[in-house]
Protein backbone atom coordinates (compact mmCIF):
# COMPACT_ATOMS: atom_id res chain seq x y z
CA UNK A 1 0.00 0.00 0.00
CA UNK A 2 1.38 3.24 -0.98
CA UNK A 3 0.41 6.33 1.43
CA UNK A 4 -2.72 8.17 0.70
CA UNK A 5 -3.83 11.52 0.87
CA UNK A 6 -7.69 12.86 1.23
CA UNK A 7 -8.15 16.99 0.11
CA UNK A 8 -10.26 18.66 2.61
CA UNK A 9 -14.08 20.00 2.28
CA UNK A 10 -16.49 22.43 4.22
CA UNK A 11 -17.11 18.64 6.37
CA UNK A 12 -14.23 16.39 6.48
CA UNK A 13 -10.35 17.07 7.26
CA UNK A 14 -7.56 16.97 4.80
CA UNK A 15 -5.45 13.77 5.57
CA UNK A 16 -2.09 12.68 5.11
CA UNK A 17 -0.66 9.46 5.21
CA UNK A 18 3.17 9.27 4.28
CA UNK A 19 4.74 6.08 4.90
CA UNK A 20 8.12 6.97 3.86
CA UNK A 21 7.83 10.33 6.47
CA UNK A 22 6.62 7.57 9.21
CA UNK A 23 3.47 10.17 9.32
CA UNK A 24 0.02 10.41 9.69
CA UNK A 25 -1.58 14.06 9.35
CA UNK A 26 -5.48 15.13 10.08
CA UNK A 27 -6.36 18.93 9.55
CA UNK A 28 -9.57 20.75 9.61
CA UNK A 29 -13.25 20.26 10.54
CA UNK A 30 -13.95 16.84 11.09
CA UNK A 31 -18.00 16.27 10.64
CA UNK A 32 -18.33 13.99 7.95
CA UNK A 33 -21.42 12.59 6.72
CA UNK A 34 -21.03 9.21 6.98
CA UNK A 35 -17.55 9.22 9.36
CA UNK A 36 -16.80 5.70 9.21
CA UNK A 37 -16.98 5.59 5.28
CA UNK A 38 -14.74 8.53 5.38
CA UNK A 39 -12.00 7.10 8.23
CA UNK A 40 -11.89 3.17 6.25
CA UNK A 41 -9.00 4.20 3.92
CA UNK A 42 -7.45 5.67 7.02
CA UNK A 43 -7.77 2.63 8.96
CA UNK A 44 -6.69 0.38 6.15
CA UNK A 45 -3.54 2.22 5.52
CA UNK A 46 -2.59 2.01 8.56
CA UNK A 47 -3.48 -1.86 9.23
CA UNK A 48 -1.34 -1.92 6.44
CA UNK A 49 1.35 0.34 7.60
CA UNK A 50 1.66 -1.51 11.09
CA UNK A 51 2.77 -4.85 8.97
CA UNK A 52 5.91 -2.72 7.67
CA UNK A 53 7.16 -0.22 10.06
CA UNK A 54 7.75 -0.08 13.40
CA UNK A 55 7.18 3.61 14.79
CA UNK A 56 4.62 6.46 13.78
CA UNK A 57 3.89 10.10 14.62
CA UNK A 58 0.18 10.97 14.30
CA UNK A 59 -0.38 14.97 14.31
CA UNK A 60 -4.23 15.38 14.84
CA UNK A 61 -4.90 19.18 14.17
CA UNK A 62 -8.89 19.95 14.27
CA UNK A 63 -10.47 22.88 14.63
CA UNK A 64 -14.32 20.70 15.63
CA UNK A 65 -15.17 16.87 15.16
CA UNK A 66 -18.61 15.41 15.60
CA UNK A 67 -19.54 11.91 18.03
CA UNK A 68 -19.16 9.76 14.81
CA UNK A 69 -15.55 11.19 13.82
CA UNK A 70 -14.95 10.70 17.76
CA UNK A 71 -15.68 7.19 17.64
CA UNK A 72 -13.61 6.58 14.52
CA UNK A 73 -10.91 8.22 16.15
CA UNK A 74 -10.72 6.48 19.46
CA UNK A 75 -11.23 3.26 16.91
CA UNK A 76 -7.78 4.37 15.28
CA UNK A 77 -6.09 5.11 18.37
CA UNK A 78 -7.37 1.67 19.51
CA UNK A 79 -5.88 0.27 16.85
CA UNK A 80 -2.13 1.62 17.94
CA UNK A 81 -2.61 0.74 21.24
CA UNK A 82 -3.84 -2.63 21.81
CA UNK A 83 -2.76 -5.17 19.34
CA UNK A 84 -0.09 -6.86 20.67
CA UNK A 85 1.00 -8.81 17.98
CA UNK A 86 2.01 -5.71 15.87
CA UNK A 87 3.35 -3.04 18.33
CA UNK A 88 4.52 0.09 16.65
CA UNK A 89 5.62 3.16 18.59
CA UNK A 90 3.41 6.21 18.43
CA UNK A 91 3.64 9.37 19.37
CA UNK A 92 0.31 11.27 19.13
CA UNK A 93 0.26 15.02 18.57
CA UNK A 94 -2.68 16.73 19.64
CA UNK A 95 -2.31 20.72 18.51
CA UNK A 96 -4.94 22.37 19.57
CA UNK A 97 -5.79 26.38 19.84
CA UNK A 98 -4.15 27.52 23.29
CA UNK A 99 -7.80 28.82 24.34
CA UNK A 100 -9.45 25.55 23.32
CA UNK A 101 -9.99 23.85 26.47
CA UNK A 102 -12.32 21.48 25.19
CA UNK A 103 -10.51 19.96 22.63
CA UNK A 104 -7.46 19.42 24.31
CA UNK A 105 -10.03 17.78 27.07
CA UNK A 106 -11.21 15.63 23.96
CA UNK A 107 -7.76 14.67 23.90
CA UNK A 108 -7.20 13.99 27.35
CA UNK A 109 -9.78 11.32 27.22
CA UNK A 110 -8.62 9.55 24.40
CA UNK A 111 -5.44 9.02 26.56
CA UNK A 112 -6.27 7.79 29.16
CA UNK A 113 -8.96 5.55 27.02
CA UNK A 114 -6.08 4.09 24.64
CA UNK A 115 -2.82 4.47 26.81
CA UNK A 116 -1.17 6.28 24.03
CA UNK A 117 1.37 9.34 25.14
CA UNK A 118 -0.07 12.41 23.47
CA UNK A 119 2.05 15.58 23.76
CA UNK A 120 -0.52 18.66 23.83
CA UNK A 121 1.50 21.61 21.54
CA UNK A 122 -0.37 25.00 20.79
CA UNK A 123 -1.00 26.55 18.02
CA UNK A 124 -2.25 30.60 18.01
Amino acid sequence: MKSIHIDPTHSSPEVTFDFSEKKLTIKGICTPENPKLFFEPIIEAFEEYQKQYKELTIDIFLDYFNTGSSKCLLNLFMKASTNPEIKINTIVNWIVDSEDSELKESGIIFEEITGLKFNYPCQN
